[in-house]
């Protein structure tokens, strides 16, 4: 089941919303349960009682707390949670990207729009809990790829870095390690014969080089700048697919 929050300050938007929202479920077939708000600070309170949701769609400016400090206060428990901003005020897109995984519809919007930015949030839900499982030294281990930063050739092994500082290790060829995540739905982009990333957990990417989300510089070779930039590209306008 899909835990929805939809939060706006004028009912009409909430209302439209919520037809939409129940529109695209009963088309796809899909169980969920909607809650509406009228502040950010309904929201919080309600998360805090009633646990996590799988997508909020809320107004930026709020009486109170603003959409954009509750979704940050959420995303501080439950960086997963999926955020659609549904506003007029596009001057805060840069600040969007921050919160990621989120869309932004603007104001007003259509039933497509909001089908649309549904579909993407079942897709990133997918990624959520993909997997991906390697042995050592006799001993199997199984990491949740949404969780890998990056994966590293050292010679005959692969080393695994992940969110949160853990580190695993395994033998392996990078090759064949991207060749096996092609058919998963998370994104993991070659930007380098030593380096495999998690397209995902890209914070800035810049010709020579991109920066992941832990501080990480890690450099790309000059053969696939082009190429990274087109996929960067790529994954910030899934990202921000409802824009318009």
């Amino acid at each position: 089941m899909l835990r929805i929050a939809v939060c706006d300050d004028v009912p009409f938007y909430v209302e439209k919303l919520s037809e939409s929202i129940n529109g695209w479920a009963k088309q796809r077939r899909m169980n969920i349960q909607l809650k509406k708000y009228r502040n950010g600070e309904e929201v919080l309170l309600d998360f805090e009682v009633d646990g996590d949701f799988t997508a909020i769609f809320m107004d930026i400016e709020l009486g109170g707390v603003s959409g954009m400090e509750t979704a940050a206060q959420i995303r501080r428990k439950n960086q997963w949670v999926s955020v659609v901003f549904v506003s007029q005020h596009e001057k805060y897109l840069k600040q969007m990207f921050e919160l990621y995984p989120s869309q932004y519809i603007g104001k007003p919007f259509s039933r497509r729009k909001v089908y649309e930015a549904l579909d993407h949030v079942v897709e990133d839900q997918r990624v959520r809990f993909e997997s991906y499982t390697f042995q050592y030294n006799r001993t199997t281990y199984t990491v949740t790829l949404k969780d890998v930063l990056y994966f590293e050739s050292q010679g005959r092994r692969v080393k695994v870095w992940m969110d949160g500082g853990r580190e695993y290790v395994f033998y392996g060829r990078l090759n064949l390690l991207e060749e096996s995540l092609s058919v998963y739905n998370s994104r993991f982009i070659r930007i380098h014969q030593s380096y495999l990333v998690n397209g995902r957990q890209i914070e800035r990417f810049q010709p020579g080089f991109v920066t992941m989300r832990n501080g990480s510089s890690l450099p790309v070779s000059r053969e696939r700048r082009y190429e990274i930039g087109q996929l960067y590209s790529d994954i910030l306008s899934q990202n921000a697919k409802n824009y318009i």
